[in-house]
């Protein structure tokens, strides 16, 4: 599954069934992990966006992320070691991915990883324009074991 796709899906409390919001953004830690995930909704002047931990994720699926209830999503800080995926400074769409000889291989256009195995994420998805995606397709890159933030 891709984090592009999770962006825009609702977001349902098993206990009452009922929809509670919609998934905004995702957080990703420096090892790679989905920490949380950004969900849409008020929060007061200066306070951070409503969110949930990945732990209180009970199933994330094609069509809508379901938790426990509404007392898990909270207004936490978001923690200083985590980049947002789309938002925000650091975020990792569209972030330049390099070698370590320093050539670019293209953009981060979107990220991998197995709902069904936990919350590490397995890959991504490089762009390398418009043009050369059309024509040749986007890369991937499978695994984050040899990757670093720079």
């Amino acid at each position: 599954m891709k984090l592009l796709e999770l962006i825009g899906l609702p977001v349902y409390g098993i206990e009452t069934g009922k929809r509670l919001t919609k998934v905004k953004d995702i957080r990703i830690s420096n090892d790679w992990t989905i920490t949380h995930i950004e969900l849409e909704g008020r929060s007061r002047k200066g306070s951070p966006p409503p969110s949930v931990s990945w732990e209180e994720v009970t199933a994330c699926g094609e069509d809508a992320i379901m938790i426990a209830n509404d007392t898990a999503i909270r207004h936490t800080e978001a923690i200083h070691i985590e980049r947002a995926f789309l938002t925000g400074n650091g975020a990792l769409k569209d972030l330049p991915v390099m070698t370590s000889e320093g050539s670019q291989l293209g953009w981060v256009a979107d990220v991998y990883f197995q709902p069904n195995m936990g919350n590490q994420v397995t890959g991504l998805e490089i762009s390398d324009g418009l043009l050369s995606d059309l024509l040749e397709g986007r890369r991937r890159i499978d695994g984050t074991s040899r990757l670093k933030w720079g």
